[in-house]
């Protein structure tokens, strides 16, 4: 009968509602115990803050503001039927996109202002450099002439702290005293890791300044320095060749910590550069798009075409006034957490975000 047949879907229908109440509960345990993973976080955090592309950042808060403003559209909780509302609008993004004009000149001033100096200042520059890959040439046993290439001249310090800490861990089993033998294997252990990583990162790539800045990052070549101070200061007698060793393992945690600190500049000179080059195309672009629509306006009613239609130029019009914002906000914080990781060259680091395998 009728009855029956609608007491039979009216069941198949409970059953499924529950089945799909239980497979929502199920999804959204699964995604919060997701988002509130430690890892999780702290790799959408790295990812957000540094290694993620600063475009696709850039895009989905364009794509974000569209979509919201359409959708506010089609809901009637804004209408662009009202001349006078998105004229007002516009006006005063047309008057906030002009503060953009000192914010670039300040932003070159800031990557041009390290490129003046006398000739025999900048002599002076060019020759500590030489000095410097000089004094990284004599560390590397196998390189002559250290190469010109970020990558691979980071590669060759990393190599010559990997071949101090193998030769450690040989000395360090010669070591009478067996704690003092554990703390050195120890501390060779470590230090092979660290640059075994690094090594890793760049090998068989060919990054730009960025890419090669960010494996060691995070590195804390301060407190490696510091255990090697302590281990010479406070472990007993070692043998000679295990002071020797240690020193030089200091020697080459100041070294790949002043290159870290000089791709740092030559990466903020770049980005700043980059930056102000994209805030003037974008900010005109902004500009040029937010005074078409208010001339569109400018006859105090809206055109005549479907409001559809209008609502997506003035949606889309909106998105695109809004990206010299978005591409400031993607490659600023990108700027601000370079410099704050790596903002202590030397013996003294104040604590800050640790990377993700200190953790």
């Amino acid at each position: 009968s009728l009855v029956a047949v609608l007491s039979y879907a009216l069941r198949i229908a409970w059953k499924l509602l529950v089945l799909l109440g239980k497979v929502t509960l199920a999804g959204t345990r699964l995604v919060a115990a997701v988002v509130r993973d430690d890892g999780n976080q702290r790799r959408a955090r790295r990812w957000f803050l540094l290694e993620g592309n600063r475009w696709t950042l850039v895009a989905a808060m364009v794509a974000t503001i569209f979509v919201g403003s359409l959708t506010l559209g089609l809901t009637n909780v804004i209408g662009v039927r009202e001349s006078s509302f998105v004229t007002t609008m516009f006006s005063t993004i047309i008057a906030g996109l002009f503060s953009f004009i000192p914010l670039v000149i300040a932003v070159n001033q800031l990557t041009v202002s390290r490129l003046f100096g006398t000739p025999d200042h900048l002599r002076d520059r060019v020759d500590s450099v030489h000095e410097f890959r000089r004094r990284i040439e004599s560390m590397s046993a196998d390189v002559d002439v250290s190469p010109t290439d970020p990558a691979a001249f980071l590669v060759v310090i990393a190599r010559a702290m990997r071949d101090r800490a193998t030769a450690l861990r040989t000395v360090a089993e010669e070591a009478d005293d067996e704690a003092v033998r554990e703390d050195l294997e120890a501390y060779a252990a470590g230090v092979s890791e660290q640059a075994d990583r690094v090594t890793e990162n760049l090998r068989g790539s060919d990054p730009g300044v960025f890419g090669v800045l960010l494996p060691v990052m995070n590195e804390n070549y301060s407190r490696r320095f510091t255990a090697a101070r302590r281990l010479r200061v406070r472990a007993g007698p070692l043998p000679e060749t295990a002071d020797e060793l240690l020193e030089d393992l200091q020697s080459v945690f100041v070294s790949i910590d002043v290159t870290r600190q000089y791709f740092k500049i030559i990466y903020l000179q770049q980005e700043l550069a980059r930056l102000s080059r994209l805030l003037a195309y974008s900010g005109t672009t902004a500009f040029l798009t937010s005074t078409l629509v208010v001339m569109i306006y400018a006859s105090g009613y809206p055109p005549a075409v479907s409001e559809t239609a209008l609502l997506v130029v003035v949606a889309l019009s909106l998105a695109v006034a809004f990206s010299p914002l978005a591409i400031l906000f993607a490659f600023v914080i990108r700027v601000a957490t370079v410099v704050k990781r790596t903002s202590a060259p030397g013996a003294f680091t104040p604590k800050g975000e640790r990377p993700t395998h200190a953790r």
